[in-house]
């Protein structure tokens, strides 16, 4: 195989694997795409194994884009990427005709693409293994130590597999990720700051009723402001949930500092889980943040919750709170309405923490924890190209 075609094969594999890896580290969120195209081709009963479905094809994508960067077994290469490639150009094809309104997913939720979008991509990437692969008949072999090379690698995606489905994704590509501010859908008391609008000397300035300028500034306009997110890329969201009179309590999440403990599927909340919980909140209360528990179903879930959990539980929308946090039990801190940083149901902080974080800048604590998060992702890509290119 000439530099050329092992270029075309690498590019392949460089876009399977950065795929496959980006769904991997968000188990949950790729079970919900994978959920959108079992309903779209009305196998919706199948929705229970969307997780193992989901798992599976981006394990294979990314040993897949392993083998092909690595440039062992060539010609299982050759067919394997050209079978992937085709049904993913058949099934865009489907969907971008028929018009769905779900993302494509095909690198998570890291990079949505619209799916004509997604369709031009698999048809490049089809050109591209034409250019790498044929004829079939002379492709070449690779040095041995490729096969070591394929071999850390495989191992280093299965390991990050593991962690990523005992964890919460590294970096939050989702619609509540850290630095969006909650707006509430119930209540007058989301709205955006209205301010009047004075000149004086060829300036203007934005005044608020509360502090009203001087007799010497002329008045303009009324204007709406922002109160400002903690990060401008973000879209404010809604997070509804109500009580178990059925009262919406939207304001609860945007006053204060609050920990808010989400539940997707409230009955696989173990006992063990549900008392590390209960630590957690008495831990949070004393160090002066509000808590509250929200869980996916209706006030009916009351009976099976903790006797000590109920007086702070809520309802919400199941796919609302998988959004909130992936981990089921997992806790997301809030500071005046803005998300700062969240946590697996498997490791919560713990009291010195909390202690420590209520004294903390809490968008200084966001900026370090995503930049955190960022740099182990890149990191681990650089880690796994710089073996299976270099060694």
């Amino acid at each position: 195989m000439n530099g050329f075609k092992r270029i075309c094969a690498v590019i392949i594999g460089t876009v399977l694997f950065i795929a496959g890896v980006l769904k991997l580290m968000d188990p949950l969120g790729t079970s919900l795409i994978v959920e959108d195209y079992l309903r779209f081709f009305h196998v919706g009963f199948l929705s229970g194994a969307a997780g193992v479905f989901g798992v599976a094809l981006s394990l294979f994508e990314s040993i897949l884009g392993t083998i092909l960067i690595t440039g062992i077994w060539r010609k299982f290469a050759a067919i394997a990427s050209l079978c992937i490639l085709g049904l993913f150009t058949i099934i865009t094809a489907v969907i971008w005709i028929a018009g769905a309104s779900f993302d494509c997913g095909c690198f998570g939720k890291a990079l949505p693409l619209q799916h004509w979008q997604s369709f031009v991509k698999n048809v490049v990437l089809l050109g591209l293994w034409a250019a790498a692969f044929l004829p079939l008949a002379n492709l070449g072999e690779p040095q041995k130590i490729k096969y070591v090379s394929f071999g850390i690698g495989a191992a280093s995606v299965a390991l990050f597999c593991l962690w990523s489905l005992l964890s919460i994704p590294l970096v939050d590509f989702t619609s509540m990720k850290p630095g969006t501010e909650f707006i509430g859908a119930f209540n007058d008391s989301f709205d955006d700051i209205t301010a009047a609008v004075y000149e004086k000397d060829g300036r203007e300035g934005a005044f608020t009723p509360d502090c009203p300028p001087d007799s010497s500034w002329t008045f303009v306009r009324y204007e709406n402001y922002s109160r400002g997110l903690t990060d401008s890329t973000a879209t404010p969201q809604t997070l509804s949930f109500y009580d178990a009179a059925g009262e919406y309590a939207d304001s609860l999440a945007t006053k204060g500092k609050v920990m808010i403990l989400s539940a997707y599927n409230p009955t696989a909340v173990s006992a063990r889980r549900t008392a590390s919980i209960e630590e957690f909140v008495r831990h949070a209360e004393e160090n002066g943040y509000s808590v509250l528990y929200l869980v996916a179903g209706t006030p009916e879930t009351l009976e099976s919750a903790s006797p000590a959990l109920a007086n702070l539980t809520f309802f919400a929308d199941r796919r609302a709170l998988m959004t909130l946090n992936r981990s089921n039990g997992g806790v997301t801190y809030v500071s005046d309405g803005n998300v700062v940083a969240k946590w697996a149901a498997g490791t919560l902080p713990d009291g010195e923490e909390l202690a420590k974080l209520a004294k903390r800048d809490p968008v200084e604590f966001m900026m370090r924890r995503n930049n955190k998060g960022k740099v182990r992702l890149q990191g681990f890509l650089l880690y796994t190209f710089a073996v299976m290119l270099l060694l």
